[in-house]
């Protein structure tokens, strides 16, 4: 089945469509955005890119589907890499993968951005410090 009959019967009707306050979000695996459009469908496109929490709550989980093959095989479907040396190692893996490799070079911007919130998240947060009164004790 074509990518576009696909987006046309998943387009207004999917499991993972969040609608609220007038806008229409989707959960499903693989969209780096969240939005419910054909360009950023991880379901209908034939080459899709994901960016998860890595299991262990340290670096990322970059997935990327396989074109040919594993049609059959759902399980065998993606590829999946666990970035996690640190930050700067990770967002230049996966601009890599985009520009070098040619795939999906659109979804980069997103891809990184993603990415770099879910690293940023993992940092340690430094204690909030009291603030000392200036008024003089007696």
């Amino acid at each position: 089945m074509s990518a576009d009959l696909q987006w046309a019967i998943i387009r207004k009707n999917s499991c993972f469509l969040v609608k609220s306050q007038g806008k229409t979000l989707t959960k499903e695996p693989n969209n780096l955005t969240g939005q419910n459009s054909y360009k950023y469908n991880g379901l209908v496109n034939k080459k899709t890119i994901g960016v998860e929490q890595a299991p262990s709550g340290k670096g990322v989980v970059l997935s990327v589907r396989k074109v040919k093959g594993a049609v059959r095989q759902p399980s065998k479907l993606y590829n999946k890499v666990n970035l996690s040396k640190d930050s700067r190692r990770s967002l230049k893996g996966i601009k890599s993968l985009c520009q070098k490799n040619y795939y999906r070079q659109d979804l980069m911007d997103a891809a990184v951005r993603r990415a770099s919130l879910i690293l940023r998240s993992q940092k340690p947060t430094a204690g909030v410090q009291k603030k000392r009164s200036r008024r003089k004790r007696n």
